[in-house]
C-alpha cells in the first residue's frame, strides 16, 4: 500500500475508544467516524475554537491557529478540525471539548385530548379481511401474512389500519400493543416520547443529542455540510435517525415495548431540521436572505423503512407542516400544545432555544418571527460558553458586599463553564448590583476585587481557577457581555417587532406561554432584568415545556389536533426579521439596558437609580 494511502489507528481518551483511518484525515473527522462527541460550533471551519484537543502520543500535521495560545500548543494542544493524522496516534479530548451528558427537557404540560389515532385495532374474521382491500391497501408482507393464516385456518384476524394512509399496516392472529412515538428533533437535542395510543397515554419519554453536532453546532454549517459534501445530506439524515433509533431502544427496554408493536411515529423540527430529516435539499432556505423563501405548508409523509428507523418496517412517520424559513413544526406543535390557537384575546408565545421563535395571536390569526438568539446561550463566542452539561454553571447570583459570585451547576459537578442560562443571571447580576453600567461595562475603578485586567479587556472573576474543573479561572469578559446583550437584543426586538405590527403594548398582552428546554431553566426575573423579555406586568406567565414535543404527541393521538396543526400551520403568517425595516431601530435599543422604556415601563426607569458599586465601608 502507497504512503498516501496508508491506514492508522486514532485512540480517543478518555472514551478509551479507536478507530482506523487513512492518513491525512482530520482529528474531527476520526471522531464523527467512531461517535467521539467534540464540540465543533462552526462546523469544522477553523474558526470558534471550541474543538481543541491534546495529542499525547504520536505525529500529527497540524495548522496554526490565533485560537491556541503558545503554552497550549506547547502542552500539545492542537484544533481536531484543523488537525491531520499522519501515523497512530492518542488523543485526549479535555472536558471542556466534550459534548458531555446533557441536561435535557423532554417533559411538557399536555392539554386534556381525546384519543382519535391515526392508526388503530380493527378485528374482522378471515372471511370478511379480503373485503377492507377494497377500500385499504395492503402494507409490505401483509398479504403474506393473510395467506399464512388462511393456510392454517386462523378465524379471527386482527389488522392495524392506518386511515390518513388507508393502507392496512399489519395483521396478526393476536392482539398485540399499538404503540407510537413522538419526536423532536431539535438543532441541539431530540426527544422521544413513548405513548400508549390504545389507551391514550404517554409511557415515558427520554432525550439525546442530537448527532448531527459533530457536523456543527449552528444549522448554517450542517446546511453546508449537506451542498458541499457527496452523500452529505443522506449522512446527515443518517445520524439524525441513529439518534433516534438510540433513544428509542432505551425506552422501548424500559418499558418492555417490543419495537415491532410501534406503528405510528410523529415527528416535530424547525425548518431546516425537518428539510434534513425529510431528506430534502435545503439550498432554497440559504439561498438568498434579501428575499422570502417558499416553503411548503404541508405535511410530510415517510415510511420508516426508507429512512431506517427502528419500529415495525410498515410504520408510517408523520412530519408536523411547516409555516415558514425559520417558523417550522415545532412551532406549530408550540402553538396547539399552549392553546394559544384556541385562545380570545392576544397572547405571546415564546420558545427559547438555539433560535428563539416568538408568537403572538388568538384562535383566528396568528403572527410569528424568529430571533437568532442561541449561538451565544449555547456557548459560540463566550470565553467560557458551555452548554448545559454536567458541570455547566446554570444560576448566579452575586453577593452585594463582596461581590462574589455564588453559584450553582448542573448534576453539582465541578464547574467547567457556564451555560446560557447562567449568563443570562450574570448579566442581570452584574447590572442590578452596580459591577456595570447601562452599556455592559465594568465599573473598573469601584473597587471590587473580582475585577481585572485580562487579555481581552477587562473582566469579572466567576469562578477561580482552584475552584474549577478546568484548572484555569472562569471569567466573563467585556466582549463576552457584548455577545450576550446581542443576543438578548435580537430576542425583544422580535417580541416588540410584533406588538408594533399588531399595535399592541405591554398591557395588553394577557397570557404569556413559555416554551423550550432553554425556557424551562430560564430565570424570567433576570430575563427581564437585561432586558430580553419586555415587562408584561399584567400577564399571566404558563411553563410549558416542550411544546415541540407536545405538538408530536397531540397529533399522534388526535386527528382534531392534526387537523388543527395544519391549519395554524396555513394562517400563520411569518416575519422575517431581517426583511423587516423596524428590525434595527428595535435590535438597537436593547443594546442600552434595558431597552425602550414603552417595553419596561417601570424597570427602565427604575434602574437608572443603580449606583456604581463600592466596598463597605
Amino acid at each position: 500500500m502507497s504512503e498516501e494511502g496508508s491506514k492508522h489507528i486514532v485512540h480517543f481518551l478518555p472514551h478509551n475508544v479507536s478507530t482506523e483511518v487513512v492518513k491525512g484525515t482530520t482529528i474531527l473527522e476520526a471522531a464523527i467516524r467512531c461517535g467521539v462527541g467534540i464540540r465543533s460550533v462552526c462546523g469544522g471551519k477553523g474558526l470558534c475554537g471550541k474543538c481543541r484537543v491534546i495529542v499525547r502520543r504520536g505525529r500529527v500535521e497540524t495548522r496554526k491557529s490565533d485560537l491556541i495560545k503558545p503554552e497550549e500548543v506547547a502542552k500539545g494542544y492542537v484544533l481536531a478540525c484543523l488537525t491531520r493524522i499522519v501515523e497512530n496516534v492518542v488523543i485526549e479530548v479535555p472536558i471542556e471539548s466534550q459534548i458531555g451528558r446533557p441536561k435535557l427537557q423532554s417533559s411538557v404540560a399536555l392539554p386534556s385530548v381525546r384519543p382519535r389515532s391515526l392508526v388503530r385495532w380493527e378485528t374482522f374474521s378471515s372471511h370478511d379481511i379480503n373485503n377492507v382491500f377494497s377500500k385499504y391497501s395492503p402494507g409490505t408482507g401483509v398479504l403474506e401474512k393473510l395467506s399464512e393464516f388462511m393456510k392454517r385456518d386462523v378465524q379471527k384476524v386482527f389488522a392495524i389500519l392506518n386511515d390518513a394512509r388507508r393502507r392496512v399496516v399489519d395483521v396478526s392472529e393476536d392482539e398485540k400493543g399499538l404503540y407510537g412515538l413522538a419526536v423532536d428533533i431539535g438543532t441541539t437535542k431530540v426527544a422521544v416520547a413513548l405513548v400508549d395510543i390504545a389507551k391514550g397515554r404517554v409511557l415515558d419519554t427520554a432525550s439525546e443529542f442530537n448527532k448531527q453536532l459533530m457536523y456543527g453546532e449552528d444549522i448554517i454549517s450542517r446546511i453546508r455540510f449537506a451542498l458541499d459534501r457527496k452523500d452529505g445530506l443522506k449522512e446527515l439524515q443518517k445520524v439524525v435517525v441513529d439518534t433516534i433509533n438510540t433513544v428509542v431502544d432505551v425506552l422501548c427496554k424500559r418499558c418492555k415495548v417490543s419495537r415491532e408493536d410501534v406503528y405510528m411515529v410523529t415527528v416535530a423540527g424547525n425548518t431546516a431540521m425537518t428539510y434534513l430529516f425529510v431528506g430534502l435539499n435545503p439550498y432554497p432556505l440559504i439561498k438568498s436572505f434579501k428575499e422570502r423563501a417558499d416553503v411548503p405548508r404541508t405535511p410530510y409523509w415517510l415510511e420508516t423503512r426508507d429512512i431506517g428507523l427502528n419500529v415495525n418496517r410498515n410504520a408510517d412517520v408523520y412530519v408536523l407542516p411547516c409555516a415558514g424559513r425559520f417558523l417550522g413544526g415545532d412551532v406549530v406543535g408550540d402553538v396547539i400544545t399552549s392553546g394559544l390557537n384556541f385562545s380570545k384575546e392576544p397572547a405571546l408565545l415564546i420558545d427559547i432555544g438555539t433560535n428563539t421563535e416568538v408568537v403572538i395571536g388568538c384562535k383566528d390569526w396568528f403572527l410569528g418571527t424568529t430571533a437568532p438568539a442561541g449561538p451565544a446561550f449555547e456557548g459560540w463566542g463566550l470565553t467560557h460558553g458551555v452548554r448545559a452539561v454536567a458541570g455547566a454553571v446554570e444560576s448566579i447570583v452575586i453577593d452585594p458586599k463582596t461581590c462574589k459570585a455564588i453559584y450553582r451547576t448542573i448534576d453539582n459537578a465541578k464547574p467547567i463553564g457556564i451555560c446560557g442560562s447562567g449568563y443570562i443571571d450574570l448579566l442581570a447580576q452584574l447590572f442590578v448590583n452596580g459591577l456595570i453600567d447601562i452599556f455592559g461595562k465594568f465599573y473598573k475603578d469601584c473597587g471590587c476585587s473580582y475585577i481585572r485586567k485580562g487579555e481581552k479587556g477587562y473582566e469579572y472573576v466567576v469562578i477561580p481557577a482552584e475552584d474549577s474543573g478546568i484548572g484555569k479561572d472562569i471569567v466573563v469578559t467585556e466582549e463576552d457581555l457584548y455577545n450576550i446583550i446581542d443576543s438578548k437584543s435580537s430576542v425583544c426586538s422580535a417580541i416588540a417587532i410584533l406588538l408594533k405590527k399588531m399595535l399592541i403594548t405591554v398591557y395588553d398582552v394577557k397570557r404569556v406561554y413559555v416554551c423550550g428546554a432553554f425556557g424551562n431553566y430560564l430565570n424570567l426575573n433576570s430575563a427581564m432584568t437585561i432586558g430580553m423579555i419586555p415587562e408584561f406586568t399584567g400577564a399571566k406567565i404558563e411553563y410549558i415545556g416542550n411544546g415541540s414535543l407536545g405538538g408530536a404527541i397531540l397529533t399522534l393521538l388526535s386527528e382534531d389536533y392534526r387537523a388543527e396543526a395544519e391549519r395554524v400551520a396555513k394562517l400563520l403568517a411569518p416575519v422575517e426579521l431581517m426583511l423587516d425595516p423596524d428590525f434595527m431601530e428595535e435590535y438597537q435599543a436593547g443594546f442600552m439596558l434595558p431597552g425602550k422604556r414603552e417595553l419596561f415601563p417601570t424597570w427602565r426607569d427604575a434602574s437608572r437609580g443603580i449606583k456604581p458599586w463600592r466596598p463597605p465601608s
